[in-house]
């Protein structure tokens, strides 16, 4: 019986240890809950001495400081906000000027692109016209090669002198 008195006690202790996380864990986030209420209540409190303070109303010296502050920090901000800004007109403006440049590239290999052809085309014609002139003929009916200054094309017997 010694072991199920063992195994019974260690159920309880389990089960007691299992409660208090539980209550621990409900009273830690009542705790969290009335901290977020004093942080609610203390910007309550700023809003409320900032009204004053923003209405020209007189603040005692220390609530002046943080009032201050708060000014000091608030220009700050709006310098920030206004580097930002320029910052981002720059960055568009570089971007601007790389797609018009690209744009210029690509306008330019297009150009390019469309004079290659009539080159090639040029040169291919310029290149025939030598072939016939100088170069190898072939019969027109069987495509046999001919000799310059034949008449009649061996291989099938066609009149090539037209």
């Amino acid at each position: 019986m010694d072991l199920f008195d063992k195994l019974g006690e260690a159920a309880r202790s389990l089960t007691e240890k299992a409660g208090d996380s539980l209550e621990i864990n409900r009273l830690s986030g009542e705790v969290s809950i009335e901290k977020g209420n004093i942080q609610y209540y203390q910007r309550e409190l700023g809003e409320h001495y900032w009204a004053k303070f923003a209405v020209g109303e007189k603040l005692d010296d220390e609530a002046m400081l943080i009032c201050d502050k708060v000014v000091v920090s608030q220009d700050r901000i709006r310098q920030i906000e206004m580097d930002i800004e320029k910052i981002k007109k720059e960055r568009e403006a570089i971007l601007e000027e790389r797609a018009k440049a690209k744009r210029s590239q690509l306008e330019k290999e297009e150009q390019a692109k469309s004079e290659i052809p009539q080159a090639e085309e040029a040169a291919f014609t310029e290149a025939s016209e030598e072939k016939t002139e100088d170069g190898p003929k072939f019969c027109p009916n069987c495509g046999g090669a001919l000799k310059e200054g034949q008449r009649f094309c061996i291989f099938c017997g066609a009149d090539v002198t037209g």
